[in-house]
Parts: structure tokens; sequence; C-alpha cells
């Protein structure tokens, strides 16, 4: 082997092992990282999810998803369910998975026909390059390579050219003189390039195209009901810039471009109606026009939207994101300072059994409230001291069990009564030292001799200047201010409601001290036994009398009462320091956490959410005014529309997605003008120069070993006597590496700096992005790469003037092995990248990692949507090659085989289990062209084949292959033109010609409002007002005076789409999580978004008082915090759904807001 041959050795070993350890990697984490590889099947709505990928290590390679998406022709069951029409209308992912699935056929046959019809012409009886004299003069060759391409038959062809006598060129190639048959091995490979080459795979695009063709026509004409999506610039009708809507709609009724805008539907309504007899209720939306009118219609705005400046409102909005974020991690960090747990057993703990006297009268300690069966079931413990069943501190969790312990009692001992007993004072030091579980909670004795009298209910605590404790009053206390619980987090209580000092709720009025009222039934220790010391630490107030039960026998009945649990509402949910909590394990709060950190973070709270409340407010008298902008013609940028017919309407601007994600709000805002778009061309024309030069000196590497390069460019001639494999590295694998990684920097920046562009659509901006690439990839990558290197490797022939042709043709096979390094660089690397997505998966997770409320972990799993310049732009690349060297360089058509095959696995996982539609789609108008380009570029190896067989003089079969290319580039267009093409303004009737004509006129002159428009809107401006003031369709029902379209009736345009905005459809953002249940019941409400689904004003403007969306927790913190919030502060509030558990209990909830 030569260094060509070593070269592309190591261009594909390197490559081919570092993409193999990608798809190992890969097979790897798959199963670890669901958020990332496995999005689909939780993220999107459930009967769209499809059926899970088991966790093997090569299940991805086979999913239970078709590799090439079917396209039904019968469409009559449209529009019964989305997982229906998923099925009947593939998306644009799907269709580009199809344009792939043709293009590795074509690779395929073009791979069985290089090597088994075009090689063998090349290699049978016909000497290899060596054979023949040194072509170079200064030093270089020919590699081996080279003899496995169309090289060698030239070599054999300009070696059977050379006579000494003067017989002319044709007659030299008579068949008597031709003995290895040279001519017919050219016509032989004319036949293969046009016949077997050529036309199959021409009828194959065409094929494909009428197919895709077919279904846009069906996914216009059913899934859009032949409904547009427009944009008018109030540039470009400055004429209506100063009309309120209302205004507008009544004008574009009378000149007759529209039927149901304003009042019309009513109008042309209530002759029908009469005329039928009854009455019919629908809303005026949801009367269809009848089959008459809707033929005869042409051009019909159906519904519009007047767009006005709200950037002032898009800043508030986006700082009431910021204050939401800061308080939702406020609270999730105040959540997070509570557990359920259950403290370890100690020796302190331990109580030897007493033995039973059946002469002492039995005194019980109290049962757990769960039921018996489960206490039997539970295994033996010790005996715990701490009556946590009816015992609450007075915060918001329940305290440490070392807090609720008898200290010092007398006169009890194992269930006897005593009358010896020794009082015992702990010191401070031995209580700090002693064994507790969590916080260190100290207590005294009321009645202490070591500290005297407290009063009741005062705060302890260690006094700065003696050390030692004593009260401290609540106003003078060192300590910093604490909020009252009982008013804030968890410790709400209901408004007719009291609490004693302790926090414990009573529904009578407390004197002081409040007591239970007694029983004959209940014993008073006390009274009955007044010479023993009842001396204790206070644990609370007394629980209120249980509800008279059945009679127990006295000598079985209860110490203590149990604590009434009835309450006012079935459904209510008691908060954790309300909630009767009898057996372990408790909620507490974490270890090392006091009342200071914890008013610290409710602090925090409580400033985030006053301004939360604040511009709430604030917001909502902005998009009031708003409306008034729009209801009176002020601050005006322009329209959207949606009807038939909206490409004949003056200055409309189509948007193909035909859906609100695909709108470009910020361009609507800030439209972009001829200077925008010339920075936008030059960054393209800067970047395609800039890229030009390095694939300029990549080629000029990569021909160092070429006859006679060297000599012209001396910097490479020590290449020339050095070893052979590092000759190689250097003139194949370096040049392949600079070229990929450059033309990868190349199509990033065109793709970062397409935001520049003006396109009102992101599908208008994707399709510009992907055609920049196109012809990038096609122009520069390739064409650019053959003619330059070309131009290098025929220097001497050019300077010496002779051959100058030859030379020319034999460059242009030589660069065949660049183009074939570059394949096989990145047929294993890239597909192998594009399924890993190495960089979205450091982002996600070091995302979650910062994550503290869902809501951030929400956003950084937020899915990515399909983009066809990345997924297909190495399959782009690939199929220029193959289009120009399959049958020049044999080789290169199974490598381009190979990537095809990789891309389209990946593709077919990526597209059924990786990204989510959260763009809209457009009816595959971006696969229509890159079938039409694919069928384009055939033209490519007949016209280059035919130029190099006409510079051996081959004038007839050079003339027939460059004829056959030229034939293939004018029937293409043709006919594609021909079959897409759309009915001009020629052939729409006079009277809706006229229309058109009244309409642009008004646009381009500031007419005078008219009085008839100016009455129907003062009148329009009293309908009948519904619901709460604060809601968005209140405010545009009352200032626009147009009733907003109804929930329940949905058009078809503006199209669904699977993307899902957090802060308008909370709720179901609350159920998407990898770890959630696959089958959740549905919402029992509509959210914001799909109330707002028709309706395309601007975000900022329908934008609704934001959902708090807190992390679920089993103490049920997390859900007293959402009732404090919604009763008291108006906030709404939803939690995180991990179980089905969640959404029962979050069920009634909701729906008790939505309903009213």
């Amino acid at each position: 082997m030569d260094a060509a041959a070593d070269g592309v050795l190591t261009a594909l070993i390197i490559p081919g092992l570092i993409g193999l350890i990608l798809w190992l990697v890969f097979a790897t984490l798959r199963p670890r990282f669901r958020q990332v590889y496995a999005l689909r099947e939780w993220f999107v709505q459930q009967d769209l999810r499809p059926k899970p990928v088991g966790s093997g290590f090569l299940s991805w390679l086979f999913p239970p998803v078709p590799l090439v998406p079917p396209v039904p022709d019968d469409v009559s069951n449209a529009g019964r369910s989305a997982a229906i029409d998923a099925n009947l209308f593939p998306s644009d992912e799907q269709l580009s998975q199809r344009a792939l699935w043709v293009a590795m056929l074509i690779a395929l046959g073009w791979s069985i026909l290089a090597l088994a019809g075009a090689l063998p012409l090349y290699l049978i009886n016909t000497p290899c390059n060596a054979q023949y004299p040194s072509p170079s003069m200064y030093g270089g060759g020919y590699s081996t390579l080279q003899d496995l391409s169309l090289l060698r038959l030239l070599k054999l062809i300009d070696n059977g050219d050379i006579s000494t006598d003067g017989v002319g060129t044709l007659a030299r190639r008579a068949l008597a003189d031709d003995p290895q048959h040279s001519r017919i091995r050219v016509i032989v490979l004319t036949i293969i390039a046009i016949v077997l080459g050529v036309l199959p795979a021409l009828w194959k695009i065409i094929k494909e195209y009428n197919i895709v063709l077919a279904f846009r026509q069906r996914w216009l004409a059913v899934q859009c009901q032949g409904k547009d999506l427009g944009w008018l610039s109030a540039k470009k009708a400055p004429g209506y810039a100063s009309w309120g809507e209302k205004q507008f709609k009544d004008h574009l009724v009378k000149i007759g471009l529209s039927s149901q805008l304003g009042d019309a539907p009513k109008r042309n309504g209530a002759t029908a109606r009469r005329a039928g007899g009854r009455r019919d209720h629908r809303r005026e939306e949801e009367q269809p026009l009848n089959n008459e009118e809707e033929m005869n219609t042409e051009v019909d705005i159906q519904t519009l939207f007047s767009i006005t400046d709200t950037q002032n409102l898009a800043i508030l909005i986006d700082e009431r994101d910021e204050i939401l974020e800061n308080l939702e991690i406020a609270e999730a960090k105040y959540i997070s300072c509570f557990r359920v747990t259950t403290p370890d057993p100690s020796i302190l703990d331990f109580v030897p059994p007493a033995p039973l006297d059946p002469s002492r009268p039995y005194i019980s300690r109290p049962l757990p409230l769960v039921p018996q069966a489960h206490r039997r079931s539970r295994r033996k413990r010790a005996i715990n001291r701490a009556y946590a069943s009816s015992s609450f501190g007075h915060a918001s969790f329940v305290a440490p069990s070392s807090y609720y312990k008898l200290r010092g009692l007398q006169g009890v001992n194992g269930g006897r009564f005593t009358d010896s007993g020794i009082e015992q004072y702990p010191s401070l030091a031995e209580s700090i030292n002693s064994r507790v579980i969590g916080s260190r909670f100290l207590e005294v004795n009321r009645n202490s001799q070591a500290f005297g009298r407290l009063p009741l209910g005062s705060h302890v605590g260690v006094e700065r200047d003696t050390g030692e404790l004593g009260p401290v009053s609540e106003t003078g206390s060192w300590l910093p201010p604490i909020p009252d619980p009982r008013y804030h987090g968890p410790n709400y209580l209901y408004e007719d409601e009291r609490v004693d000092e302790h926090g414990v709720r009573y529904d009578t009025p407390l004197d002081g001290v409040s007591t239970v009222p007694e029983e004959e039934e209940w014993v008073d220790l006390i009274k009955e036994t007044p010479d023993n010391d009842w001396r204790s630490d206070y644990n609370g107030t007394p629980p209120r009398r249980p509800k008279k039960r059945e009679s127990v026998p006295s000598t079985r009945r209860e110490t203590f009462p149990l604590r009434d649990k009835e309450d006012d509402e079935p459904d209510f949910v008691p908060p954790p320091h309300l909630r009767l909590q009898p057996s372990q394990p408790f909620v507490r709060p974490l270890e090392g956490l006091n009342f200071d950190d914890l008013g610290e973070v409710y602090n925090d709270i409580t400033q985030w959410r006053s301004r939360l409340k604040m511009i709430n407010a604030e917001i909502a008298e902005v998009q009031r005014e708003s409306y008034n902008d729009i209801a009176s013609g002020q601050r005006i940028k322009g329209w959207l529309m949606v009807g038939k017919g909206l490409r004949y309407i003056h200055g409309v601007e189509l948007i193909e997605g035909r859906a609100k994600e695909d709108i470009r709000w910020d361009v609507l805002q800030n439209e972009r003008g001829w200077l925008d778009s010339a920075v936008l061309w030059a960054i393209v024309v800067v970047v395609t120069v800039l890229l030009g030069g390095i694939l300029t000196a990549a080629a000029g590497l990569s021909l160092a070993t070429a006859p006679d390069v060297a000599h012209y460019l001396p910097f490479l001639s020590g290449l020339l006597h050095s070893h052979p494999l590092a000759v190689g590295v250097a003139t194949v694998f370096v040049p392949v590496v600079v070229a990929s990684f450059f033309i990868f920097i190349a199509l990033f920046i065109i793709h970062g700096a397409a935001h520049i562009h003006g396109a009102v659509s992101i599908s208008g901006n994707k399709l510009l992005v992907f055609k920049t690439t196109f012809f990038l990839l096609t122009t520069v990558g390739t064409i650019w790469i053959v003619a330059i290197g070309t131009l290098l490797y025929a220097m001497n022939s050019l300077n010496m003037g002779s051959q100058e042709t030859k030379t020319l043709a034999n460059g242009s096979i030589y660069m065949a092995v660049l183009a074939f390094a570059l394949v096989i660089n990145v047929a294993i690397i890239a597909p192998a990248l594009l399924m890993l997505q190495p960089l979205r998966l450091w982002h996600v997770i070091r995302s979650e990692k910062q994550a503290i409320t869902p809501r951030q972990r929400f956003r950084a799993t937020y899915p990515r949507s399909y983009n066809p310049s990345y997924a297909i732009g190495a399959c782009i690349l690939a199929i220029v090659f193959a289009s120009t060297f399959a049958l020049i360089f044999p080789l290169i058509a199974p490598a381009v085989l190979v990537l095809l095959l990789l891309t389209l696995v990946a593709h077919r996982y990526l597209v059924g289990y990786v990204y989510a539609r959260t763009h809209s789609q457009t009816g595959g108008i971006l696969q229509l062209w890159l079938l039409k380009r694919f069928g384009t570029l055939l033209c490519l190896q007949p016209i280059l084949l035919g130029l190099i067989l006409m510079s051996r003089r081959f004038w007839i079969e050079g003339g027939i292959l460059v004829g056959t290319g030229v034939f293939v580039v004018i029937f293409v267009e043709s006919y594609c033109s021909h079959k897409a093409r759309v009915p001009g303004p020629r052939s729409l009737t006079p009277i809706t010609r006229n229309s058109l004509e009244r309409f642009a006129s008004g646009a381009d002159q500031y007419l005078d409002s008219e009085q008839d428009t100016n009455d129907s809107s003062r009148r329009g401006g009293h309908i009948r007002t519904r619901g709460s003031m604060a809601s968005v369709l209140e405010m545009m029902s009352v200032t626009l005076a147009v009733m907003p379209s109804s929930s329940k009736y949905r058009g078809p345009v503006p199209l669904q789409t699977e993307n899902l905005d957090d802060l308008v459809a909370t709720e179901r953002a609350a159920r998407t999580h990898p770890d959630a249940p696959p089958h959740l019941p549905p919402l029992p409400f509509t959210d914001h978004a799909e109330d707002m689904a028709g309706i395309l004003y601007a975000p900022e403007l329908i934008a609704p008082p934001p959902i708090i969306w807190l992390p679920n927790d089993s103490a049920g913190v997390a859900r007293s915090e959402a009732v404090d919030l919604q009763k008291y502060h108006d906030l709404q509030v939803t939690l995180d759904v991990r179980a089905k558990e969640d959404v029962v209990l979050r069920r009634s909830s909701s729906s008790r807001h939505r309903t009213s």
C-alpha cells in the first residue's frame, strides 16, 4: 500500500473506532436517561405515545415504529382522534425519514451498479497505473486507489492512442486496432450511467415526489380544511393602521372579503333561520356555510386579530417569570425543610414492663388511630413515651420525641400510685448533652424551684448576660421575629376558627387556658389524689371532648380522650401541624433547623409572594390598556388572519405552519428590513468565502503526492520522502478532519445568524436555513473542492500548455479520493453523535442537578424539535458525492450507503422516541423541495463523466451524457413546478378581484373612517359580558366588543402541536415526568392553553396569572401550602404528579376553580 491507501485506512479506523464507542455509549446510557432518549414515552399526550422500547442493550435497533412511515390514501377517518390523525397525516420528520429511505435505495442501486458493473470495466484485462511510465516530471504519482477508478480506463485509452503513423483518431479507435476494447467499455459505461444509473433513480424520486405532493394536498384539504394563516404588516397596509379591530372587520365584510367577521354571521344566518322555521342555538363560529356559499367563496377572512406593541408587557411577563421562579424556589426550600421520619430507638426510651396487679385500676396509654388489623400487623416496638398521637408543637411541624417526655414526674411508677418521690431537676448541661433526636428542645417545670414560677405559655431562652434559662417576652426578645405560623405557611386556620397559644384549634372561645368539660366517667387524678405531686412539663392544651361513644367498662376506659376527627368539609386535608399523627413516622424539620432558619425561609416566601401579586395586578392593567389600543387602533403592528385564499390579498405573508408555535412573535414586534437581510447575506457570503479558502488549503494538502503538484507548492515537497503512513495521515486524514470540522462550524454560524432573517414563521426560517445549507454543501463542499483540486492538479499542464483537458479530467477523478475519505470519516461518527446528543445530555444532567423546583426540572428536560439541517446535513453531502462519483470512483457508493443506512436507523429511533413535535407541521413543503433537489443532483455524474470522455475525444458518448444531465435538470424543474403550481389571481371571479382591488386601494392610502363602520363599532360596544372581570376572555369581550370563540369549538387553523408551555398549561406540565405512571386519568377541566387555542393575539396579551408549581411531598406540607396560597392569597397552585394518587387528590382542588 502507498501513502493514500494508508491515509484512507487511518480515516476509516480512527473515526470508526470513535463512532463505535459512541454507539456503545448510547446503548449503555439510553435506559438510564429516559428524559433524553425516551422522551416521547412520557412527554406527549398518552394516545400519541409510542410503545415503550425495552431496556435491552440492542433493543433500540428494532423499535416498534415503522422504518418507512406509511402515507395512507384513505383519510375518511380523519378528525376522530389525535392518534388516528397522526397515522393518517405523518409529520414532517417522518416525511424526511421517507426521503432518506429513497436516498438509501438509490445509493444501494448505485453501489451494486458500481461494484458489479463499472468496476469490472475498469479492472478486467487492463494494466494498473504502476505498469505505465511515470506521468510526473518533478515527483509524485498515482496511488493504488486510482486503479479502482475510471482513471485506469483512461490510462488504457491514452496509451492506446500512442502511434507513430499519421492515421486519424477515428481509425486508431477502430475495433480491429483496439485489443482491450476500450471503446466498447466506454459505450457500456455510458449505457450503465444513463439507463441504469440515472433513469431508475429519477423514476423513484418522481414517484416519491408525487406521493408527498398528494399527501400535502390531502393535508391542506382535510386537516386544514383549505384555510391559511397569514400576516399583514401595518407597514404594507398603512391605510388601516389607525382603525380599530371592530371597524376593520366591518370594512372587510362590507367589501366582500369576509362572511364571518363582526355581525355578518348574524345577518346572514337570520334569514336562513327564519326560512327553516326553527332557531339554531349554536354560536356564530360554529355555524357552517352551506355548500353553495362554500363553493363560491374564493377569499374569505374568517378570523382576524390585531397585533399591538407589547414589548413593555413582554418585559413585565419576563420579570414575573423571574419572580415566580424565586417564589417557587423559596417554597421548595420551605417544603424540603420537613420530612417524614421515625426516631431511632435508644436505651433512654426503654421502660421495663411492670408486673400486672389486678387490685390496681387500669390506666391505659393512647392507642394509635389506625384500624385494628393494621395494628396487629405492626411489629412489636419499644414503648415510646412521646405521645405524638395527640401532641402538636406550636410550629408547623412535630417536635422530636424528647420534647414530649414527662420530666420530673413523681407519684407514678409503672402504673402504680406511690407517695414517695424526690424532685430532680436536670442541669442545663445535662439537658443539652442528653441524647435527643432532631432539634434540641429544652423543657423546664412551670413550678420550677431552680428558675422560679414561669407564666404559662412563656417563651424560654438562655439569656445572653447570665447564661441561665428564663422567660423571654415576645416583644422584647433578642431573637429575630418569627412569622406567626397560624397565619402563614401550613399553619393556616379557617376564618371561623380560633387557636390557643400553642396553635391548637378550638371551636369555642377560650378564656385563659382552655379546659375540657368534665364528665362523671372521666377520672381527674389531681382531685382524686390530692396528696400526690403531679407536676410535669406542659404538653399542650388538653384535647376537646370526644363524641359520645358506646359505653366502655370502667376498668378498660382510656385515660386520655381521642380528638374528634369531624371536619366541616368531607374532602378537607388537614395541614401537617393539625393533622393527627397517631403513630410514627412523624412530620418534623430536618436536623439543625430551628425557628430562625424557618423564619428566614418564610420571609423569602412572603417577599416573593407579595411581589407576584403586585406584578399580576400591574400586568392585568397593562393588558387592559393593550386591548383598548386594539379597539381604538393605536400602536397597531399588523394583523393575523385565518381564512381561505389569503395568498391573493395584497401584502399578506403566509405562515406555512398554520399554528401559534410557528409564528415568530419577535419579528411581528420588530419587523426586519432590507438592512437585516443585507447583514444576513453578508454573513453567508463571508462564511462561504472563508470556508472555500479552508477547503482550498485542504484540497492542496491532499494533492501533495499527486504528479508535479509539490513542485509548485514547495512547502509540501518534504512529504514526498517521508514515511508512507505519516504521509497518508498528513495528506488524507488531516485534510478530511479539517474539512469536516470547518464545514460544521460554517453550518453552525449560518444557523445562528438565521434569526436575522425577517421570515414571520419558524417554518419559513427553517426552510431558508435548509436551502442555504444544501447549496453550501453542494457548491462549496463538492463543486468547489473538485474544481479547485482539479486546477491545482493541472498546474504543470497549464504552465506547460500541453494536454490541459486530459490533465484537468484526471484531476477531477483524483479528487474522488478526498471525497471518499470525507464520507468514511463521518459515516459512523455522524449518526452516533445524532443518537447520543452529547451536548444535550450534558446540558440536561447539569440543569437537573441545579434544578430546585419542578418547573426548573421541566424546563431542563424540555424536548428539542427536529432540525433538518443538522439531522440530514451529512447525508446531503454524501448524496452529492455519490451523485458525482458513484461510477467514476466505485468505492464511494458503498461508503455513502453505510452512512445513509446508519442515519436512517438513528432517524427512526429519534423521530419515534426523542424528537417532540413542538413546532408546527407544514405538510411536507421542505421534503418536496428536498426531493426536487435530489432529482436535480442526478445531473452531476452524467455531466462530469461526459466532460471526462470528451477530454479523450469520445464526442458522441460524452455529448449524450452531457445532454442527459441537462435534460434531467430541465425535466425535474419543469415537472415539479407544473405539478405543484397553484392558481393565480386571474383564476378568481371578477367580484373577488374587485374586492381585492378595493382592499389594496384602502391599504395604500389613509382613508377617512366611514360612518357606518363607526356606528357599528359603537353599537357593538355594549354586548353583555360574562364571568369575572379578571379573566382574559372578559377583557377581550368587553374591550373589543367581540365575544371570543368558545373553547368547545375549535377550528382547524391554528393547528395544534405537542408544545407544552408550563406557564399556561401548568397542570399538564406537572404530569410530564419520566417517573410518572404511563396512564393517568385525564384532567377534569381544560387549561388556559386549551381555552386560548383559537385566539391569536400576542402571547403576552392573553397570558394568565401563573400557576405556582410546587413539589409534592409525603409529609403534606406542599398540599397545605397550596391551600394557603389559594385561600388567602388568590394564587393558583398545582402539585407535581408522580403517582395516580396525586391525581386523585388534585382533581377536586383543580376542578373547583374551573367549574365556577
